[in-house]
This record gives structure tokens, C-alpha cells and sequence, in this order.
């Protein structure tokens, strides 16, 4: 049995990729992709049902990277330690840095569906994401109040537009082609202009 000819892959995916950047989603043409990266069409429906499936494999490596801030969703929230309950609203500097270089390792897709999902089943992404994270971070403020820590009255609604505009604070320098470097500079604006412990009525400093 011959075996499928696997060098034709990363040639379509840039090719589609490039086309999604320069058109966007819906105005993208399969044949184009085809011209554009020398193959059939006939080669293109033996690998993706169709141009939604290239979408999905171009980001897929960003919607990974993205899914890993929804894990905390099935924790056991009252057997935390106070100290594992209230780190999450205690990211400094650092920890951004490191969110940034997280997103840094996924650049071009996590661009690719942050700027051209619109078409594709990621077209509401910024706010499906900001709500599954409201579910999570309501349920840490939650018991951040009942352990009396937080004292300001938050309801899920304000957290979840708190989230989603804290959210674009990362999502923008990507969208706008910023360098890392010039993301470092950010950081610390970021930790100044959002103070989680002062929204949400927290210690100013780490109790722990």
C-alpha cells in the first residue's frame, strides 16, 4: 500500500494560513489554498473535510495552550489551603511574564484565532473563554469571602466583565504584532492598573 506523501501538509497549512491572515475565514477560497501551495484540491479533501478543518488544525496548538487556564474548573475548592485558594489573585510581574511566554510559544495561531475565527466555531472565543473562567474564579472569590479574606461584594456578572477586559490586556499585543520585548514593558503597567486584591477586597499583600 503506497504511503500518503506527508510534505504536502505543512505546505497546505502555511498556505491556508496565510490566506486566513490576508482574508479572513470566510472569504478564503480552497481552490486559492490549493494554487497557492502547488497541490489538487482533490489532495486537500483526501487530508481536511474543508477549510474549516485547516482552521482547526492551525489553532488548534493555541485553543491547547488556552484550555489550560480552565483546569482549576473541577477543583475541590473548599479543601484548598488558604494559601492555594488566594495565590491565583497574587500574579505579579512574574507570573505575567511567564503567561506572555506561554502565549509567545503559541504566537501565530493564538493570532490566527484571536484575529480571523470570525466564520469558524471559534467566532464567539473571547467570550466563551470569559465565561468558563467566570464559572472558576467565582467559585475561588466565593470562598475567599466565606473564609473572610475577600470583603468586597462581587457578583458574577461584574467578575465576568472584570475577566474579560483583564483578558484583553493579553490578547491585544498579539492582535497588534507587539514583540515580546515590548510585552515585558507591559507587564508591569498591567499589575499596577488591575488590583484584584483591591476589587475583590483582599489583603494587600499575601497573608502567607
Amino acid at each position: 500500500m503506497a504511503l500518503r506523501d506527508t510534505s504536502i501538509d505543512p505546505v497546505l497549512l502555511e498556505s491556508a494560513r496565510k490566506q486566513f491572515m490576508e482574508k479572513g475565514f470566510a472569504k478564503a477560497s480552497v481552490a486559492e489554498i490549493c494554487r497557492n501551495a502547488g497541490v489538487t484540491t482533490g489532495a486537500l479533501y483526501i487530508r481536511y473535510k474543508g477549510k474549516e478543518e485547516l482552521f482547526d488544525a492551525l489553532v488548534a496548538d493555541a485553543v491547547e495552550v488556552m484550555g489550560r487556564f480552565t483546569e482549576m474548573a473541577d477543583a475541590d475548592i473548599e479543601s484548598l489551603s488558604d494559601r492555594e485558594l488566594l495565590s491565583p489573585w497574587y500574579a505579579g510581574e512574574g507570573r505575567l511574564g511567564e503567561l506572555f511566554d506561554m502565549f509567545e510559544n503559541v504566537r501565530r495561531p493564538l493570532t490566527l484565532l484571536l484575529t480571523c475565527s470570525d466564520g469558524t466555531k471559534y467566532r464567539n472565543y473571547h467570550h466563551d473563554l470569559a465565561v468558563k473562567l467566570t464559572e472558576t474564579d467565582h467559585r475561588y472569590y466565593t470562598e475567599a469571602y466565606k473564609r473572610g479574606f475577600a470583603t468586597e461584594v462581587i457578583t458574577k456578572e461584574q467578575l465576568h466583565i472584570y475577566l474579560t477586559a483583564y483578558w484583553e490586556l493579553f490578547y491585544e499585543p498579539f492582535i497588534h504584532g507587539m514583540t515580546r520585548a515590548e510585552m515585558e514593558k507591559l507587564c508591569g503597567g498591567i499589575t499596577r492598573w488591575t488590583s484584584w486584591q483591591k476589587l475583590l477586597g483582599l489583603p494587600k499583600e499575601m497573608p502567607f
